[in-house]
């Protein structure tokens, strides 16, 4: 029980640094000094495994993602492709609500702090126009998208995911796109249960000028899905391609000079040192010793693996906001039960749900502050909508650890 203490003072020391609004980067460095004090390091010790930490091929290629994402979204901003591709929608569709479903879902698929806000303006026109209230507004743009969460390879807490339990991510999001699935058919059923229909006409006017419009859009998604799942390239190369292919079909918008703009403006430091925190603190757990008494002080308390797995990253998600302090601070806790022989990607995908949940109900989320604050919309109101389709992903979420373990 002396180690469960140590483990749960370091936790309490966390979370008060975070509602004193600490920099999570720092409170983790903080944190894992802390923990390996506490369990006996001397500094030279504590010295030797940060370094070792930072140097590790992992930790090194979690960063290198990291970058070459933020570069991408900054790349995909400057080139102004996403604009052509929503007025060609509107061209396009007939349905509003698949359109409004459309937007947020593909720039989802741009990992950025507080990205919501990016298609926030866009779902807001159509949304406007249609009458829809605010909490609609928000609730549309705010659902969809998140709805990759589960699978999408470049949100950087699949990645840290991928990364800590030591498998490809490809084997992950197989076993969690039926959550993705769901999640996007929730968000239907709710748009066309709760949203007016109307009927719209398409303009058949320049079609072809339209569909070549949301191909130069959307190419660079695509290409990326094609050679991650497909030809199975390294997600780091082909971030690399995809970031010089941009570059070299727009060479007169984009330049060396506007690369240093992007990486100046848009990569963010402070999540930089978050993941480097994160990784410390890992092998802090992993040198200490404690970690691995845990399971079986939960055994012991007579705790279903089910509710531990669930409970440790949805409780850090809700008081964070991140799902990479959910994944980074919970995940390596929990991974004397998720991994035995090999690594029990359900049970996995169980504690990947606890921490979705957690940071989509958090009032710490940027996501869900941002969109609110844009569409001025009652937290209430919106907390509402969002109680039973997430409890429709924790269902779905346990139906398939138990079917399929």
């Amino acid at each position: 029980m002396t180690e469960i203490i140590k483990l749960l003072v370091v936790i309490a020391v966390i979370i008060f640094l975070i509602r004193k609004k600490w920099d999570l980067g720092y409170i983790m460095l903080i944190a894992s000094l802390l923990l390996g004090a506490s369990f006996g390091l001397n500094p030279i010790q504590l010295g030797e495994n940060f370094v070792l930490a930072l140097v590790d091929p992992m930790t090194l290629r979690l960063i290198g993602l990291v970058v070459l994402v933020y570069i991408l979204s900054g790349v995909l901003r400057k080139v102004e492709s996403l604009k052509d591709l929503v007025d060609s929608l509107q061209q396009l569709v007939k349905d509003y609500r698949l359109i409004l479903a459309f937007i947020p879902g593909l720039l989802g698929l741009i990992p950025m702090p507080a990205g919501a806000i990016f298609s926030a303006p866009m779902v807001k026109e159509i949304g406007d126009r249609e009458g829809l209230t605010a909490e609609e507004n928000t609730f549309v743009n705010y659902w969809f998208r998140h709805v990759w969460e589960f699978v999408w390879p470049l949100f950087s807490g699949m990645i840290l995911f991928a990364g800590l339990l030591k498998v490809e991510i490809r084997e992950v999001i197989l076993v969690q796109f039926p959550l993705t699935i769901t999640a996007m058919i929730v968000g239907f059923i709710w748009e066309y249960k709760n949203l007016k229909k109307n009927a719209g006409t398409i303009s058949k006017k320049d079609i072809f000028l339209n569909l070549k419009k949301l191909f130069l859009g959307v190419w660079p998604i695509l290409l990326i899905i094609v050679l991650v799942l497909a030809v199975k390239i390294d997600l780091l190369l082909s971030l690399v391609i995809v970031i010089f292919s941009l570059f070299f079909l727009n060479i007169k918008k984009l330049s060396l000079k506007t690369l240093k703009e992007i990486i100046r403006n848009d990569v963010d430091l402070s999540v930089m040192i978050l993941i480097a925190g994160i990784m410390i603190f890992q092998r802090m757990l992993q040198v200490s010793g404690g970690i691995e008494v845990i399971p079986k002080v939960f055994a012991k308390l007579g705790v279903h693996p089910y509710i531990v797995l669930f409970s440790i990253p949805f409780f850090i998600g809700t008081m964070t906001g991140l799902s990479t302090a959910s994944l980074g601070i919970g995940l390596p806790i929990l991974l004397p039960i998720i991994v035995q022989v090999e690594a029990n990607l359900y049970y996995a995908m169980l504690a990947f749900t606890g921490s979705f949940i957690g940071v989509m109900i958090s009032p710490m989320h940027l996501c869900l502050l941002v969109t609110k604050n844009y569409f001025k919309a009652d937290m209430g109101k919106i907390y509402k909508m969002l109680i039973l389709p997430l409890i429709i992903i924790v269902l779905s979420s346990l139906v398939l650890v138990i079917v399929q373990t």
